[in-house]
């Protein structure tokens, strides 16, 4: 008789619970799904040391939050010992300080032990990531040291010391708007732990909208998709505990880690620091400082190309995983930068015209972009002459010619 974690048993799996319902109401939005469900997967693996944070983020109204809704739990349900949902968050609720409530109660309000073995779905994170720099100072440096996975100590005048001194590990999905370039230089100054997941804005037709609205079928479809969202995961974490799958049971080969190990550095690569001095009344980029160590990095994309095989019931690691790996590599470098990478994928060559269309900036902030990608060593800056009107080119520098698949 079958056991009842082995993979041949009858279960609910992606490919027939999931896909065919939010395929059938949300089809723009499958790879995302597939993304949220990779990083519960990664729940499964044992030896993990750090949380691994995937941050989904693209404009208003272009189905992040619906991603996320999936996977909101009912009360008295399987997937609620898995998920602690917080829709309003500040760092600081990771472990408190209030001096007006007694320390029993602080320990009750604390966040970070509720987290354990869990994973936090934060809808919106948008106000973490944007206000005065003092303010996103302090959130991220809570954050740094929460997401390396060791607990978390904190020290002050009013409470004296508050400790968790021990591994706490979890995993985090949230949600935002596009981030301002002066928030990913401030993350690239302190170290960053966190990936983003850019969810493509397709711009609907009229008659898509027009067919939308005749439906009146939006409760049915949040409806549909988290209950199939829920029934897989429920089987899933019962086939797949916790901690349960060593983490050489899903195996990479040797080529597929050589990429994943080129994208790890990539995302250092592309979010290293890029300063800038004033020029008259610009500031221009004039050097890129040294991008954090790639080590974090790699560990972060073998979890979440692991978790995306043992989520299609895979004993490896193939292509697939490696294209969600790849999408939220280029998704963690600063935004203005992505649409410029891309172009170099499937072209030899982009010029200034070409870079101001696809950022929609002027032309001196198109040559600005790419100069960063230049100091950043992505991209050869070739300029153009003034006098014959050849406008500055890049192609992909000799270290990131993979980049281009081969013809």
């Amino acid at each position: 008789m079958s056991k009842p974690n082995e993979r041949d048993h009858p279960f609910c799996s992606v490919k027939h619970c999931v896909d065919p319902i939010v395929t059938r109401h949300y089809a723009a939005l499958i790879e995302s799904v597939h993304a949220v469900l990779a990083v519960f997967g990664s729940m499964a693996l044992a030896g993990r040391s750090k949380p691994l944070c995937l941050i989904f983020e693209t404009a208003s109204g272009y189905g992040k939050t619906a991603v996320l809704q999936m996977v909101f739990p009912e009360p008295e349900s399987e997937l609620a010992e898995f998920v602690y949902r917080s829709d309003k968050f500040t760092p600081k609720a990771f472990v408190s300080h209030a001096a007006n409530v007694k320390e029993n109660q602080r320990l009750k309000n604390d966040l970070l032990p509720k987290l354990a073995d869990k994973v936090l779905v934060t809808k919106e994170l948008a106000p973490i990531f944007r206000g005065r720099e003092e303010e996103m100072q302090a959130n991220f440096s809570v954050l740094i040291s929460v997401l390396d996975g060791k607990g978390f100590t904190s020290d002050s005048g009013m409470c004296g010391q508050r400790a968790y001194a021990y591994p706490i590990i979890f995993n985090w999905i949230g949600a935002t708007t596009p981030l301002p370039a002066s928030t990913h230089r401030l993350m690239s100054q302190l170290g960053t732990r966190l990936l983003f997941y850019e969810v493509p804005a397709i711009i609907p037709t009229e008659e898509d909208l027009m067919a939308y609205a005749l439906k009146d079928t939006a409760s049915t479809a949040e409806d549909e998709c988290r209950a199939a969202v829920t029934e897989f995961l429920e089987d899933f974490f019962r086939r797949h505990p916790v901690g349960s799958e060593p983490a050489d049971s899903i195996k990479i080969s040797e080529e597929l880690t050589r990429d994943l190990v080129r994208w790890a550095t990539f995302i250092t690569g592309g979010r290293a620091e890029v300063k800038f001095e004033r020029q008259g009344s610009n500031w221009e980029p004039v050097a890129a400082m040294p991008p954090e160590g790639p080590w974090k990095i790699i560990n972060y994309l073998k979890d979440i190309a692991r978790g995306h095989a043992l989520i299609h019931t895979r004993t490896a690691v193939n292509a697939c995983d490696l294209e969600l790996v790849a999408h939220v590599a280029i998704s963690s470098i600063p935004g203005h930068l992505r649409p410029i990478v891309r172009a170099l994928m499937g072209s030899a060559k982009v010029n200034t015209p070409t870079a101001a269309s696809l950022c929609r900036v002027t032309d001196p902030t198109a040559r600005s972009y790419m100069k960063q990608m230049s100091l950043l060593g992505i991209a050869d800056l070739v300029k153009g002459s003034a006098r014959s009107n050849q406008p500055d080119s890049l192609g992909l520098s000799t270290a990131y010619r993979w980049l281009k698949p081969p013809p």
